[in-house]
């Protein structure tokens, strides 16, 4: 395959992942918005899980089927790669099954666990999606192996628009209704399930177009051999499952974060852990056996008794029986609450005082007594933060990222078969340089822009303001290690040895449960974000060494002074700008999101430009890889070379030759 072949196919998967990932992120803008941080962090935890679980499910099998069917109708095999793509068909339906029950039965004991017992409705409305997305990632898998991508690009867009829809008007329709925020965000949730049913539907479609070809190509088959179910399963998991554990590196990594990050951040005396059904309760350090278990009131609000969780929480509560209603004191905290009313914390109704069903014990919403702790309050507010604002931007500059990771794999593939050692080297150190040349810049625009991009985007009070800036910042930052970690897995994917990723990730994912409880009581939230950045840069030198094994690397070689003092250049440029923003925004009469969207705006134009023209200039790129590059790039470079804004192109002589030109 041609460099111009390598770069044309990243473009499409880029493509693909701009829209799916811009999506994406419009689905958590409008939701944080509606939520509120606190309502992100439930819906951040349910989802996951959820993602976690469906790499699991699939095992990494849609890979290693593409590249099973792409092998057999190579060689006119039709017959065996049906026998394949149908054997893997079932193998999902199963899983599928098994993880969606899975997810209903652990969803109350895992949201007791990462004490958010709200988080179990949430978990529940997402599972059912469970039954549908390991089949569609199948059936993707058998397209691309036939080098058909158009079905697996309508499915994603689908499948997004879809779930954005419903995840923004689901909650608001619910909340319009008189239902609380866990019920909202369960809505929100529940936008999986409708984009998978639209994804289903785009991948049926397409595979009943072409089943008539099928069965024609599968007829004209002189003979074909009959294979096991042990035969296909044992060939497709000995290739899939070092990708699935591969794969699993950045979903784990959010998931030990939405499972350890509230018990890292909020002291022990503050912790409320229940479960729904379940009399066991963790109040503080006490352990406590309630006299009814916690239940739902109208579906939507858990409830527990009043009596034993104020004792509990050290609370002085006394019930008048005549009157029917409590005298509550803790701390700042002293109200009356009659039966049948709303209790009311702040101002804010969290619904009535009621005796549990079919008994006289007093019950009130399990927010009345978690909204009293400050300090989980805030580790709540956090990792909402974590969850629906920074993990959601930091998605964006490792998009060039995944289309590498994926496309270098045939490419240094068929070079190393080949044995072409200096092929493997070209195609390697040139997927490492786009990464870095592409991905940094944006990375570290969201770093320097973070506190605009945050006014723009997200809505938060004055305490979370400059919080929630500075933990976008660092992670954003961190996800120039993310950017080459996934790019250098792909190569060592396409040298053979998928072991080694493999191993590399257990290693990184040991460092970050380590560096978490490490860190995160030195430093808080911003130690777990450490932790994370610490895991990229680890299973990174470990792939970077691997490689270099095969083949000497050669990145950037001289150009690495270029690239560093152009990166500087965009965060000289951001970071002017948001001081001169910090500076005249006092002075300028409209809304602050807007005046945050347009400084954004401008940090965009003027720090990725400066960084274009200073790369060129100071010779970080070479103008004859500019023929390398998309259509439109080359149309703004020349543009530009035009009016001397960057050098100009000159052919080499070895281009000028094969040209006929003197």
């Amino acid at each position: 395959m041609s460099k111009n072949s390598f770069l044309k196919g990243t473009l499409i998967l880029t493509l693909a992942a701009v829209i799916s990932r811009v999506l994406g992120v419009g689905q958590r803008v409008p939701l944080q918005h509606i939520m509120g941080n606190d309502g992100m962090t439930l819906y951040t935890i349910s989802y996951n899980i959820y993602s976690m679980l469906l790499i699991i499910a699939t095992l990494g099998v849609p890979s290693a089927l593409s590249k099973q069917i792409s092998e057999y109708t190579a060689i006119g095999k039709y017959h065996e790669a049906y026998q394949t793509y149908k054997a893997a068909r079932n193998f999902a339906l199963v899983t599928g099954f098994v993880m969606f029950v899975f997810m209903m039965v652990i969803a109350p004991y895992y949201a007791e666990y990462a004490l958010a017992p709200q988080a179990d409705l949430a978990i529940r409305a997402i599972a059912p999606a469970m039954l549908l997305f390991p089949l569609i990632a199948i059936m993707r898998g058998y397209f691309q192996g036939l080098q058909f991508m158009q079905p697996t690009g309508l499915s994603q867009i689908m499948e997004q628009i879809l779930r954005v829809a419903t995840a923004v008007a689901l909650p608001l329709l619910l909340l319009y209704m008189g239902y609380n925020k866990d019920v909202a965000v369960a809505g929100a949730s529940f936008g999986a399930v409708t984009g998978s049913i639209a994804a289903c539907g785009v991948m049926i479609y397409f595979y009943k177009k072409r089943r008539t070809e099928q069965k024609q190509q599968i007829a004209a088959q002189a003979s074909h051999t009959k294979l096991t179910y042990r035969q296909i399963y044992s060939k497709m998991i000995r290739l899939s499952l070092p990708i699935t554990l591969s794969a699993l590196a950045v979903p784990l990594i959010y998931f030990i974060d939405t499972s350890t990050s509230l018990r890292l951040l909020t002291p022990q005396e503050e912790r409320i852990s229940v479960a729904v059904n379940h009399k066991e309760a963790m109040v503080g350090d006490k352990e406590i056996i309630l006299p009814v278990a916690p239940y739902l009131h109208n579906n939507n609000t858990t409830m527990v008794p009043l009596e034993p969780v104020s004792k509990a929480m050290g609370a002085k509560l006394t019930w008048d029986a005549d009157k029917k209603r409590a005298f509550y004191e803790r701390g700042p905290v002293k109200m009356t609450l009659t039966l049948g009313q709303d209790v009311k914390l702040s101002k804010k109704p969290l619904g009535p005082l009621q005796y549990a069903p079919g008994t006289n014990v007093p019950s009130v919403p399990l927010r009345f007594f978690t909204e009293q702790l400050h300090t989980y309050q805030e580790a709540v507010e956090t990792l909402g933060i974590l969850g629906g604002s920074a993990q959601s931007l930091a998605g964006l500059p490792i998009i060039l990222a995944i289309a590498l990771s994926s496309s270098i794999i045939p490419v240094v593939s068929s070079a190393h078969s080949r044995r072409d050692s200096r092929e493997v080297q070209r195609m390697s150190s040139m997927a490492l340089r786009v990464a870095l040349i592409t991905g940094v810049p944006a990375a570290l625009y969201l770093t320097v822009a973070a506190y605009p991009v945050n006014g723009f985007l997200f809505s938060n009070t004055e305490a979370t303001y400059t919080k929630a800036a500075w933990i976008i910042a660092f992670l954003c930052f961190g996800t120039i290690f993310q950017i080459l970690m996934m790019t250098s897995s792909g190569i060592l994917q396409g040298l053979g040895r998928t072991d080694l990723p493999m191993r590399h990730v257990a290693i990184g994912i040991l460092t970050k449960l380590a560096g978490n409880y490490a860190l995160a009581p030195l430093f808080g939230i911003y130690g777990i974000i450490m932790a994370t950045s610490l895991c990229f840069i680890v299973i990174m030198g470990l792939n970077l060494r691997a490689i270099n094994r095969y083949t000497r690397l050669t990145i950037l070689g001289e150009k690495w002074r270029g690239f560093l003092l152009s990166s500087l250049l965009l965060c000289a440029i951001g970071l002017s700008i948001v001081w001169i923003g910090f500076k005249v925004q006092p002075f300028v009469s409209m809304p602050a999101f807007l005046f945050f969207g347009i400084e954004a705006a401008v940090i965009a134009g003027c720090s990725m430009g400066g960084y274009g023209i200073a790369l060129f200039w100071l010779k970080g790129i070479d103008v004859q890889e500019i023929r390398y590059f998309p259509r439109i790039a080359q149309k703004v470079y020349h543009l530009l070379a035009r009016y001397r804004i960057v050098p100009a192109y000159v052919e080499s002589v070895n281009q000028q030759q094969k040209s006929g030109l003197p």
